[in-house]
């Protein structure tokens, strides 16, 4: 039977129909649950109910729908260097250009937009090999593009050192996948990265520097001479990223204080962060990061409830659309839920609830009868 047929007839329970689902449009999403409610009423057959799928509509996102930025210059910045800001269900990106040895891409984004990904940077490569790409970290908006951009661009992959058993297994468990809910394509790693390893990528020099924190395993990417830092999800102009080792169990705010030190001692002239607009202004961004880290220490509740509407405000950027008990269901299976739960002091379900009411009041979501819609 069709993938989408048993999407419809186990109505959206699982993981794999979850993202089946995400795969629809608007209105063939439409269209399937109509035929899921009709069958419901009428007990329809099988068939009948699969030539409402086979009808439906993939989601063909437009770019306009994709924050691609034409990937600026700036006077402060190596002329080979291309910024590429995205949005938050896709990380940034940074290319370097070498006419020599072949481009170098740092981090690929979310699989949802791995396509477009792929098209942008064959216009801003214009002819020229992308020979490597390198992972920041193993989350999955930053590594979803890998296996498309290596199967149709023949480039090289390149991952943090601590990750690299786990890529080689495609262990999703340890790849954290399974505990957010969320998807990667599996890809092949070709070689591993450890702290205090440089990249040449033409003139620039780049030296990995461990970066715990956000991720135990994340690497960012300081090159000294022109003071560039990339500095994945330990440093934004507005914040960092969530810190999971905490919703586990396991230290991180020390780990991230440490990290904020240590950008300080390294003194970048520019950030390139894994999300949000490229900055010079670090020291501002620092003093932001520190209070908001502060923050968090004395309240490790309201840092599990950041880190739940996070997850669910991503889950929701990937399917756009979809029914909240499809939705419970799916985050019922993702240990994440169950770990800011305990972390809030409320059951699963209720979290969850809680945090579903958080971001319709906020306006990032809205409610359309019993269906959710991002917003």
């Amino acid at each position: 039977m069709d993938p989408l047929r048993q999407l419809c007839e186990g109505c959206l329970r699982t993981l794999d129909e979850i993202a089946a689902w995400g795969t629809l449009s608007e209105a063939g999403r439409l269209q399937v649950w109509s035929a899921i409610e009709q069958r419901r009423a009428h007990n329809a057959k099988p068939d009948q109910l699969g030539e409402a799928v086979d009808n439906a509509q993939p989601n063909q996102t437009s770019e306009s729908q994709v924050r691609l930025c034409e990937a600026p210059t700036h006077p402060q910045w190596p002329n080979p260097l291309r910024f590429i800001q995205r949005d938050w269900l896709s990380c940034n990106s940074v290319l370097v250009l070498d006419e020599q040895q072949g481009a170098t891409l740092f981090d690929s984004g979310y699989v949802k937009h791995a396509h477009h990904t792929r098209e942008q940077l064959q216009r801003l490569l214009a002819g020229m090999p992308l020979r490597r790409l390198i992972n920041t970290h193993l989350h999955s908006d930053h590594c979803g593009a890998n296996a498309l951009l290596q199967q149709s661009l023949g480039c090289e992959v390149f991952i943090p050192a601590a990750s690299w058993q786990a890529v080689c297994d495609w262990d999703e468990e340890a790849l954290s996948y399974r505990a957010t809910g969320q998807r990667c394509e599996r890809f092949r790693a070709d070689a591993a990265i450890k702290p205090g390893d440089t990249i040449e990528t033409g003139t620039l020099c780049w030296q990995a520097q461990s970066a715990p924190g956000h991720d135990p395993e994340s690497l960012i990417f300081f090159e000294a001479k022109q003071g560039l830092l990339i500095s994945a999800d330990v440093l934004w102009a507005d914040g960092f990223g969530v810190i999971f080792p905490e919703l586990e169990g396991e230290s991180g705010f020390e780990e991230q204080a440490a990290m904020l030190d240590l950008i300080e001692y390294l003194q970048p002239r520019w950030v390139f962060p894994g999300h949000g607009p490229a900055f010079s202004d670090v020291d501002q961004a620092l003093s932001s990061a520190r209070k908001r880290l502060a923050a968090m220490r004395v309240n490790p509740a309201k840092h599990a409830g950041h880190a739940l509407k996070v997850l669910l405000k991503f889950l929701m950027l990937d399917l756009e659309w979809t029914h909240q008990d499809a939705l419970k269901t799916h985050l019922a299976q993702a240990k994440l839920l169950a770990a800011c739960a305990q972390r809030m002091q409320m059951q699963a379900d209720e979290a969850l609830q809680w945090a579903i009411d958080a971001l319709l009041a906020q306006g990032h979501l809205r409610a359309e009868g019993p269906m959710l819609r991002n917003h």
